[in-house]
């Protein structure tokens, strides 16, 4: 017989076994110390391989856009090909990033289908042939209050939780549908289930399956924190989940989240129209060479004088050069010897009020562990293409001071 077990509420006892001797708690203690040091570790190096990923698909991007622009059709075919795969790069690359940063707070009006379907195309790329990802979505379902990148770190977490489980030959089946608001409730629920065909799990381990830093694989393996993290999320979002396994019969987890009636949904994207170039002199910094000649290409096309440079010190020889005639500083943050914001801040002893855009592979948070607080100039996120660029630069160029 299966048997289901209901996540205790946020921040309540998950123990009934009462408090540990001293010397466990100790070691207890310790090893959650390590995990944290280790995941710390862990989040900058990925946070550092990201941010170079990020440089490498800027070119990509802003290359493939460029030589797309007027090529003929079968060789516009091609570059579509390169620009799409960059693409899913880029978007693999952003979730890279979010590792270890802080969680978002700001929350929308949110269709879990879409959710399913970003992180469904993500786990293909990351399960082994032999394990059959289905998913089962039940059309037009009701939206919830979410913040995107928790919906997503749930289903993921569940989605490896279950891979793990499965561990060979087997199938992930995911699901969404609605049900009627509970007795007294006032809103409809909207409910996910996270189903495998794994080894399942047996009383005790039920028991104990959303503990923090609890976890039945290898030390070095799992966290322990996945399940725990999910349980918090789910809480937050005022909503409910539960675990249904027996050994050799599979896992369910049902999560249960509330849909207001009086949600907006968001607003379909509108196309921008063809940044407008210019004639000023923009003046660029980069110590990655294929990033700086995408960029120069790309303003060069629509009119800009541009002036290349490949780090901080020769941005400043070539700035004192023209004597501080120039528009715009569109440089890399993260540099060797000096990062963008303190160039910006030598240049701008010599030229109060220049403008700036500051270019970055790293989030908020991945620059604030390093050091450096970005309040000089504008903040434009790698990768990016031409077209973005050029939005930019012309929003920078023609915004009063305090837009600088």
């Amino acid at each position: 017989m299966r048997t289901p077990m209901q996540a205790p509420p946020a921040g309540s006892d998950r123990s009934d076994s009462g408090p540990a001797p001293a010397s466990e708690a100790g070691d207890v203690a310790e090893r959650e110390l390590r995990q944290s040091q280790r995941m710390q570790v862990v989040g900058q190096m990925v946070s550092g391989v990201a941010h170079d990923l990020a440089n490498i698909l800027t070119a990509i991007q802003g290359f493939a856009e460029l030589a797309a622009d007027g090529a003929p059709d079968e060789v516009a075919a091609v570059i579509r090909e390169i620009r799409s795969t960059a693409d899913r790069g880029t978007a693999l690359t952003r979730k890279l990033l979010a590792v270890g940063r802080h969680r978002e707070s700001r929350a929308v009006a949110l269709d879990l289908n879409d959710c399913v379907a970003e992180v469904e195309a993500l786990l293909r790329r990351v399960v082994g042939p032999d394990l059959e990802i289905h998913t089962d979505l039940e059309r037009s379902i009701p939206r919830v209050n979410a913040v995107v990148n928790d919906v997503e770190m749930v289903l993921l977490n569940l989605a490896l939780n279950a891979r793990d489980a499965v561990a060979g030959a087997g199938w992930i089946r995911i699901s969404t549908r609605t049900e009627p608001a509970s007795e007294g409730g006032l809103w409809p629920w909207v409910v996910l289930e996270v189903a495998d065909s794994g080894v399942g799990m047996d009383a005790d381990t039920l028991a104990r399956v959303f503990e923090p830093f609890f976890t039945t694989k290898d030390e070095g393996v799992g966290t322990g924190l996945g399940l725990a993290v999910v349980a918090d999320v789910v809480s937050d979002l005022g909503g409910r989940i539960a675990v249904d396994s027996a050994p050799g019969r599979g896992t369910t987890f049902t999560i249960h989240i509330p849909a207001p009636a009086d949600l907006e949904a968001r607003p379909e994207p509108v196309a921008r129209a063809r940044a407008q170039g210019g004639s000023e002199t923009l003046l660029l910094c980069d110590d990655d060479p294929g990033v700086v000649r995408m960029l120069a290409s790309a303003l060069r096309r629509v009119g800009y004088d541009v002036v290349e440079t490949h780090g901080p010190h020769e941005a400043i020889a070539a700035f004192r050069e023209r004597e501080g005639r120039v528009d715009l500083l569109v440089t890399d943050i993260m540099m060797p010897e000096l990062n963008g914001e303190d160039l910006l801040a030598r240049l701008r002893q010599e030229r109060d009020g220049l403008r700036a855009i500051l270019l970055t592979g790293y989030t908020q948070d991945g620059l604030s562990a390093r050091g450096v607080e970005v309040g000089g100039g504008r903040l434009l996120q790698k990768p990016f293409g031409p077209e973005e660029l050029r939005r930019v630069v012309r929003e920078v160029l023609d915004g009063s001071p305090a837009e600088r």
